[in-house]
């Protein structure tokens, strides 16, 4: 992605659409060509074309496998396809780019970028049976608009709410693991956030069990998000230790890091069946804790600090796992702050309380007892996005 993004420079384009825009969505079609195009077999290659002109950048990626019908691809978007795993990162790379072409085999895809004016970030257009049934406000008594100012902010609202959408599609469902009992859940506190988990199923039976958060909200942090989900999953798949695939996700993202002013805070652990201990690497997160069926806590310490302010190498560290008894607990601050009572300077207390209580009940459960309250909470500053994950493994 280094090599093509310095490739593209003469072209032109505006930094952020080919920092955001051109890398997520050559990312997604990278991933997509090595993850099932060619099934992850290494025996098989994946070749990616490029050619920059003023003003406009092509990228084709094409795969050795069998191919695939990019029309028979369900739409993410619709409700009863919202649990699917295809369709995201097709989604992502139409909602990315100005055009995108699948070749009739379907095993290559051809991305265009331009350097269009107007927001670096342009997404498809709503469905055809999204039409908005409100009265129109400028037709009420007592209401009194500017022309076209309506105009833009339904289209601000519906952008923002499709952007929400892609967000929540882009978090993965949680796989079915044998011996491991996981459950998820991000809320965010804009349409568009950069919160994000990854609970993924890794060679050798061991399970990887990822939460971040991005500096801020809005469509730069949920880009971030979405192109470290995509390394991390390919980096994580290769069977590297946490500190490894930490630090293949800094050089991932560290110019996006760098050209937006942003940080990520990120803690990656591996659980490994039947071991009495919990590997991990934390760059800077501070709500990661093992939860005793006693109650007692232990915090998984920062090894490192948060990635846009620290850097490469990173390191691992290990804590001892009693499985099929303790819990793993990772939350963002959003969620602490959110139950924050008068006096205390965060609501990390409480959450740990609530999951002590609840120490034995299934792990969906435990989270529906921390949004509850975290629902019910009168936030004493901003509402920041809030996530959660809840892991016990035999």
């Amino acid at each position: 992605m280094e090599r093509a993004v310095a490739c593209c420079a003469p072209a032109g384009l505006d930094r952020d659409r080919l920092l955001f825009n051109f890398r997520v969505g050559l990312t997604e079609a990278i991933s997509n060509a090595i993850l099932f195009g060619n099934v992850d077999d290494p025996g098989k290659r994946v070749r990616i074309e490029l050619r920059v002109r003023p003003g406009e950048v092509t990228a084709r990626v094409s795969d050795e496998g069998g191919g695939f019908d990019p029309g028979a691809v369900p739409d993410p978007r619709l409700p009863e396809n919202i649990a699917k795993d295809s369709g995201r990162g097709i989604f992502l790379m139409r909602a990315l780019m100005d055009e995108v072409h699948f070749n009739d085999a379907g095993n290559a895809v051809t991305l265009v970028l331009r350097d269009l004016p107007g927001p670096s970030v342009s997404l498809p257009p709503p469905l055809p049976d999204e039409v908005d049934s409100q009265p129109d406000a400028a037709g009420m008594p007592g209401v009194e608009r500017q022309s076209g100012e309506g105009e833009a902010l339904d289209g601000l609202s519906r952008e923002m709410q499709l952007a929400h959408d892609l967000q929540m599609k882009l978090l993965p469902p949680i796989p079915r693991v044998r011996g491991v009992e996981a459950a998820a859940r991000v809320v965010p506190a804009e349409s568009v956030g950069g919160d994000f988990y990854q609970v993924l199923q890794l060679p050798g039976g061991r399970t990887g069990v990822m939460i971040g958060d991005v500096s801020g909200h809005g469509f730069p942090a949920a880009l971030i998000m979405a192109l470290v989900m995509s390394a991390a999953a390919i980096s994580a798949q290769q069977g590297g230790d946490p500190a490894t695939v930490l630090e293949h996700l800094d050089r991932a993202i560290g110019d996006e890091l760098e050209s937006t002013e942003m940080y990520l805070s990120l803690c990656y652990c591996v659980l490994s069946p039947g071991m009495p201990e919990v590997v991990y690497a934390n760059a800077g997160h501070p709500h990661a804790f093992i939860v005793e069926p006693s109650g007692t806590t232990r915090r998984l310490l920062a090894t490192d600090p948060p990635m846009g302010i620290g850097g490469a190498p990173f390191s691992d560290a290990r804590v001892k796992w009693a499985p099929g008894e303790d819990l793993l607990l990772l939350f963002t601050d959003g969620l602490s702050d959110t139950v924050a009572r008068r006096g205390r300077k965060s609501g990390e207390d409480l959450v740990l309380k609530t999951v002590a209580r609840n120490h034995r009940e299934p792990a969906v459960e435990i989270l529906d007892r921390l949004f509850e309250i975290s629902a019910q909470s009168v936030p004493l500053i901003p509402a920041d996005d809030r996530t959660a994950v809840v892991v016990r493994a035999e």
